[in-house]
């Protein structure tokens, strides 16, 4: 990868931490703040709501006329009445902790005595709470700010009348219905922030797969560019001896495919011709498909018959040793003559190429099994002979075998009569054909299998030199 890729995904992998950082800050926010209106806040106006009820509680009491606190008990009630979803209970207590006027039902003893002085000294209110079945309940004791009757005049030395308490009992569920609304949206808040953790946190390692699996494509595509290198180019080959025109179509199911095809003018001034079909698709394919192209250009073969069955067989002791058993490869290699018109090949489990002539097609078929399977196999070679005008059409299974959607196979009849209705035209033209009768027959359908077509035209030198002879002759006039 090259500098500026690295900086990029330096960029990226800054910008996932920044988002993940900032995602941990807005629910840690969040969170504290809800915690602090939930704690902090409602309780604070259930306090404040308590006070709101004596408030009513005196109110209520002046409008009413009432000086006298024993009287209070019916207004209490009234008070605790009005609001049942706030007011838990309420007492009035005078300074010795007796029970002035109550309502509700208490869940918690009424303060002592040194409560209530404690709360007299400190000129504050005694905040408590109380947890049960109904939720959390906030106590208050408050300075009861009863206006009652003057005090009657005592004799010297008693001691003047005590105020009086009045402990109020708030549900803070209560309280918390107008932050209803502010505890949604922090709610909400808190789960938009996980989101962004989340999403952050997934994008994060989905991005290192997307980087491994950015790293596979490129070298899915170098491979696809090696193995493009290593085809022939579907121009005209010359050789020392002869022409031979070919026309090649080679199409992977995947990236890159396990077929492969090569055609060549060996060392002895001869044409080489190989196609071959490795088992199974992908990079394993490609790999093994590039091992045995290599093997079989640098082994030496093309003198005679008996050394091509011994490179045969080489080849097969090579794929059984260095591969696993479902790896295999079918295989059909020639080597064509020109001078003597001699086509001399090995078919090692590869479909019969078609040898069509004027009046018949022949079917390559003799050779031996496929490479990579069979250990101790042997391979014979065969020789047929070419004549002015024969094609050659070699191809793999995916061009035969090609099923469209009522599971019906192109076959060897449509290639041949395709063939046959182009015989006078250049292989390219050929093999152009051929493909679009194949897209054709497919339809909507898809390749299942690596489609590889080598159309060869053989041109025995007799043959040509003949063709050449007969259009320099003088034309001959009647006598």
């Amino acid at each position: 990868m090259n500098s500026r890729g690295k900086r990029s995904q330096l960029w990226v992998k800054l910008a996932i931490s920044a988002g993940i950082l900032l995602g941990l800050t807005l629910l840690i926010e969040t969170i504290s703040t809800y915690f602090f209106v939930y704690d902090k806040v409602i309780t604070e106006e259930a306090f404040q709501e308590a006070e709101r009820q004596e408030a009513a509680l005196l109110r209520l009491a002046a409008q009413s006329g009432i000086r006298d606190v024993h009287r209070l008990g019916p207004l209490v009630e009234a008070v605790q009445r009005d609001s049942p979803r706030q007011v838990a209970w309420m007492r009035i207590m005078d300074f010795d902790g007796h029970i002035l006027a109550q309502s509700g039902s208490p869940l918690k003893a009424a303060p002592t005595v040194g409560q209530l002085r404690r709360q007299l000294d400190i000129h504050q209110p005694l905040r408590r709470e109380h947890r049960s079945s109904a939720g959390r309940i906030l106590i208050s004791l408050l300075r009861f700010r009863f206006n009652g009757p003057p005090p009657r005049p005592e004799p010297f030395g008693a001691h003047p009348p005590m105020p009086a308490f009045a402990e109020i009992a708030i549900y803070q569920e209560g309280v918390s219905i107008p932050f209803g609304d502010l505890r949604r949206n922090l709610i909400i808040g808190c789960l938009a922030a996980l989101a962004l953790l989340a999403s952050m946190v997934l994008i994060g390692v989905l991005f290192r797969r997307f980087i491994r699996a950015r790293q596979l494509e490129q070298q899915v595509e170098l491979a696809r560019t090696v193995q493009a290198g290593l085809l022939p180019s579907p121009q005209t080959l010359l050789s020392s001896s002869g022409q031979v025109d070919f026309g090649a179509v080679f199409v992977p199911a995947a990236a890159i495919g396990g077929d492969f095809y090569d055609i060549f003018t060996n060392e002895n001034g001869d044409t080489s011709l190989v196609l071959g079909d490795v088992a199974g698709k992908g990079v394993s394919a490609a790999l093994l498909m590039g091992v045995l192209h290599g093997a079989i250009r640098s082994l030496d073969w093309a003198r005679s018959g008996a050394e091509q069955e011994r490179a045969t067989v080489k080849l097969n002791h090579l794929l059984c040793e260095k591969t696993a058993r479902e790896r295999f490869a079918s295989l059909f290699w020639a080597n064509f003559i020109p001078e003597t018109g001699l086509l001399r090949y090995i078919n090692a489990g590869h479909l019969p190429p078609l040898l069509i002539r004027a009046q018949e097609t022949e079917r390559l078929e003799g050779g031996g099994p496929v490479l990579g399977l069979l250990p101790a196999a042997q391979y014979r070679c065969v020789e047929t002979r070419v004549e002015a005008g024969d094609l050659l059409i070699v191809f793999s299974d995916g061009i035969a075998e090609a099923m469209n959607a009522d599971e019906e196979q192109f076959g060897e009849e449509r290639i041949v009569a395709i063939a046959r209705q182009h015989l006078d035209q250049h292989p390219r033209m050929i093999c152009d054909a051929v493909v679009g009768g194949i897209a054709r027959f497919l339809g909507p359908s898809k390749p299942h299998d690596d489609q590889t077509l080598l159309i060869v035209r053989l041109t025995p030198v007799v043959a040509a030199t003949k063709g050449a002879a007969l259009e320099s002759a003088p034309a001959t006039m009647p006598v």
